[in-house]
């Protein structure tokens, strides 16, 4: 998969959730094969998620070096997926996976993309309009 690829498929997975009411992302490309993808979905409920992920294309598919999906309301963190080398993650099962959470323990968590956190926000967090 290319680079301009995967960042079609992250665009239509912002737009097919239900609870993306805005959404902005920057591609800073490295080179044809490397770059560094940000951005900021604002949600129906008025919290964010930001996220950065620094991927390379190689031959078997799209390589995440680096990620990060911050879910917040306002300043205020609910959590945080990463895979930054975390000191007081290195106990983990999972390191460098881990997840922040709101009280501010860091707990295990596999490799995530942004499909599945924002499935997880939509299911545990967001309160759907009826």
């Amino acid at each position: 998969m290319s680079i301009d690829n995967y960042i079609v498929q992250l665009e239509s997975i912002i737009t097919s959730s239900p609870i993306v009411s805005s959404y902005n992302i920057t591609i800073d490309r490295k080179t044809g094969d490397i770059a560094f993808i940000s951005g900021s979905i604002e949600l129906r409920d008025g919290a964010s998620l930001d996220f950065k992920e620094f991927i390379e294309t190689k031959e078997s598919g799209i390589e995440k070096y680096k990620y990060a999906y911050n879910y917040r309301s306002h300043s205020n963190v609910i959590f945080r997926y990463d895979n930054s080398p975390d000191p007081r993650a290195k106990k983990l099962e999972t390191f460098p996976y881990h997840k922040h959470l709101k009280n501010l323990e860091i707990v295990p968590s596999q490799e995530i993309s942004l499909r599945e956190v924002l499935k997880e926000i939509e299911g545990t967090y967001f309160m759907m309009e009826e």
